[in-house]
């Protein structure tokens, strides 16, 4: 089965900020590539990437790409990864293993994206290439935000003026005024086979660490589509910013999958899974990332995850966990939690443990 790559909202939403202060209808573009309207507010959500990059790509044009791109990526920064990428960044000894943790966890920002490290004996080329869109109209855009991420990566460590040696875009387009004169002591090219920056190799050991020992990845390693998701997971990843406004019908995911729908529901078999339960795994992931925010009432919650009705949210949480929503939250608030509210919470930790293996 073909699997679509993902990419997380917040890397959506920079452009869409952009755009809107240039008036453009994003509200309506959103609509027309079939994303959902509340991207803005679910930065943690999965999109499709090739419908998000239609999206952009479509409001701003081929013609500013470079320059909308480049104004995106600089208001994008090292806080708009996923918090264990942070942590791994920031906690980082060198300057090569903070890059190695870029490079380690890029597909689980963007599943098309690949970064890697190539050894040019005293330089070093960080790649980091979108496969399947090296022809899109929508790369110029994307490939700031590339560059301008490994960039933020170095300066953590190399300060905040640090500029690479040469920059490297597949894109042919004309560079923006703006760009030529913040990297203009940087070489770009334009029109090559990568996406890259070259700096000094010696940059890597920065700052010094006698006790860590890194070694060079192959050069050309790449990484797993959607960073290793099995079909359940891009699934529900998939259907999880739908549901506050209406879940997707399976047909509209096939769509979405570029498959039939009776192609979708016999590989959904195959593993013993059907679209109806994945959705509602998803709602449920959805309302235990939301039970614990006290500013969220447990009807806010329901509608959240897709349900019209509070009493059948009730029903069908307990169905998966063992409890209401009410008894799991207590559970994970520890000012509410008593000895029977940590026996329902292992009862909880079961039964979800049981759902998750069956799935996963």
């Amino acid at each position: 089965m073909r699997q679509i790559p993902l990419v997380r909202a917040t890397h959506l939403n920079v452009y869409l900020g952009v755009l809107r202060e240039l008036g453009a209808p994003v509200d309506r573009a959103l609509q027309c590539a079939k994303l959902p309207g509340s991207v803005e507010e679910t930065p943690d959500a999965y999109l499709s990437l090739p419908r998000a990059l239609d999206c952009v790509s479509g409001l701003g044009g081929s013609e500013a790409a470079m320059e909308l791109g480049f104004t995106a990526a600089r208001r994008s920064t090292l806080e708009s990864l996923r918090p264990e990428l942070q942590r791994e960044i920031h906690q980082a000894p060198s300057c090569f293993a903070r890059l190695q943790a870029l490079t380690s966890h890029s597909p689980r920002e963007d599943g098309a994206l690949a970064t890697w490290i190539v050894d040019e004996g005293p330089s070093v080329r960080i790649v980091s290439d979108l496969f399947g869109f090296e022809r899109s109209s929508a790369l110029p855009y994307a490939e700031w935000l590339q560059l301008l991420t490994i960039v933020s990566v170095v300066r953590s460590i190399a300060g905040p003026t640090w500029t690479p040696a040469e920059m490297t875009f597949i894109s042919r387009r004309e560079l923006p005024a703006d760009a030529c004169e913040e990297y203009a002591n940087t070489r770009i090219v334009m029109g090559q086979r990568h996406t890259s920056i070259v700096f000094p190799r010696a940059l890597l050991g920065l700052p010094y660490s006698s006790s860590a020992s890194f070694g060079l990845p192959n050069a050309g390693e790449t990484y797993s589509v959607n960073g290793g998701m099995d079909l359940a997971e891009m699934i529900r990843e998939i259907v999880k910013p739908y549901l506050r406004h209406r879940p997707l019908l399976a047909a509209e995911l096939a769509e979405l999958l570029g498959l039939s729908e009776r192609t979708l529901q016999r590989q959904l078999g195959k593993q013993d899974l059907s679209y109806a339960r994945l959705v509602t795994e998803a709602r449920y992931q959805v309302a235990c990332e939301l039970l614990p925010r006290q500013d969220m009432r447990i009807m806010d919650v329901a509608y959240a995850a897709g349900y019209e009705n509070p009493s059948h949210f009730t029903r069908a949480f307990r169905r998966v966990s063992g409890v209401n929503p009410r008894e799991y939250r207590r559970s994970v608030d520890p000012a509410h939690q008593s000895d029977t509210s940590a026996g329902t919470t292992g009862l909880r930790d079961a039964d979800s443990a049981a759902v998750m293996t069956r799935t996963g």
